[in-house]
């Protein structure tokens, strides 16, 4: 080889090395994310984590449409609108796409700017998962994360059970709204399975009690006006009783 060719031969792979720098940084600065969806196979060129913990803040994000009992869900995320009542909504399972879940979260008043009260956190759907709502007086707005494809969920409205204490005893899954003082109380199950019992308020989903076969737990909530236990086991699975706290009486 030449001294000149050698002398060409450096400086095309310095200008190759040069051009492929640049189109690199190019790149960073035009599409700063690239990935490839698993679902589809197709490139995509925006974070879809972005927003995963604040939909709200996506620009592309928009109110969703409920056909048919089911949300019609979108890969930018979206919102419902939620009536102000006693009823309860229950959200999901997930029926088709959204990766199998889709993380929600709640806003109490949607006349107030997310920037002054941010939405909370929810809970998950998922393709075995469902989420009960609780409306409460304000009604507010249910906001749904980004996913990579687009997804559907079912969506029903239940009427809780009212009971005012001091126990209240059942087989299988149930609803209770419960209107009083107690913030706390024992609850006990007898049979085989799991048993789990969950707080619910406008905002807010605790879990207060989670056990196998029998269980006697104690579990207190935060409070509030009205309070949703969600209860829920396998239908035959066994017999359950809550048994409320009474608060001292004020002299």
């Amino acid at each position: 080889m030449s001294l000149a060719d050698a002398r060409i031969r450096r400086f095309s792979a310095i200008t190759w090395l040069t051009g492929s720098v640049a189109a690199i940084v190019v790149a960073f600065l035009t599409m700063p994310f690239l990935g490839v969806n698993p679902d589809t196979g197709g490139l995509i060129f925006t974070d879809p984590n972005r927003y995963e913990l604040r939909p709200w803040e996506n620009p592309d994000i928009g109110e969703l449409e409920i056909v048919d009992d089911e949300i019609v869900g979108t890969a930018d995320g979206g919102w419902i609108d939620l009536p102000a009542g006693d009823a309860l909504w229950v959200i999901g399972p997930v029926t088709e796409g959204g990766e199998n879940y889709t993380n929600v979260y709640q806003q109490l008043d949607a006349g107030v700017s997310v920037t002054v009260e941010r939405p909370e956190y929810i809970g998950l759907i998922s393709d075995g998962r469902d989420q009960v709502i609780f409306p409460g007086r304000t009604g507010g707005r249910l906001w749904f994360a980004p996913r990579l494809t687009d997804w559907k969920a079912n969506v029903t409205l239940e009427e809780p059970t009212p009971f005012a204490g001091p126990t209240v005893s059942g087989e299988g899954p149930a609803l209770l709204v419960y209107d009083g003082e107690a913030l706390s109380g024992r609850f006990t199950f007898t049979g085989d399975g799991f048993f789990t019992v969950d707080a619910i308020v406008p905002g807010a989903v605790t879990e207060l009690v989670e056990g196998v076969d029998d269980v006697d737990q104690r579990a207190s909530w935060v409070t509030s006006d009205t309070v949703v236990l969600r209860v829920d086991v396998d239908d035959g699975a066994g017999s359950w009783t809550i048994t409320l706290d009474q608060p001292a009486s004020t002299p």
